[in-house]
């Protein structure tokens, strides 16, 4: 309401019956981002020494691991998932079909994901092994490589309206 310069709720309310974007702008404004590779690293630790041993119990290599990560904004932490999982799996994750699915209700985050194009300064969270091994530098900014890229499928999904995936780990 201050950056349109609008004193009262009703005036608002008025602008965004009368401007699309500004209902736009109010979306992305209301929607939470918080994200980042590796954002938790003893969540991650866990998944690697207690949840990731658990999925590969009596699992034939056939079958399929397949993760959703809901509201997963830009997708780093689809894509932390992902390099973890073949930390982990070592030599058997060729073998083994790997899908991890995120989804977010705003699509322009969706594109970012899609892209897995990140500033220079992820280097902090990512660490250097895991950037040499997974990530290739273009234009300034770091791309997750394509085998990753190719494990993650990111679609917009309203978590309120659309009901969520089957067959998940």
């Amino acid at each position: 309401m201050m950056l349109a310069k609008l004193e009262t709720l009703a005036d608002y309310t008025r602008r965004l019956q009368e401007d699309p974007a500004e209902v736009k702008a109010l979306c992305q404004d209301v929607l939470i981002r918080v994200t980042g590779f590796f954002r938790d690293p003893g969540t991650f630790k866990g998944l690697a020494e207690t949840v990731f041993p658990r999925l590969l119990e009596g699992r034939s290599p056939k079958d399929a691991i397949r993760v959703w990560v809901p509201g997963c904004s830009t997708g780093e932490e689809v894509y932390s998932l992902a390099i973890c999982l073949l930390e982990f799996l070592g030599d058997q994750a060729e073998a083994i079909p790997i899908q991890l699915f995120g989804t977010d209700v705003n699509e322009a985050v969706i594109e970012k994901a899609r892209s897995g194009v990140y500033v220079e300064n992820i280097g902090a969270d990512v660490g250097p092994d895991r950037l040499r091994r997974f990530f290739t530098k273009v234009d300034g900014k770091y791309q997750v490589d394509r085998p990753i890229r190719s494990r993650c499928i990111f679609a917009r999904q309203n978590l309120i309206t659309d009901p969520p995936f089957s067959n998940l780990d």
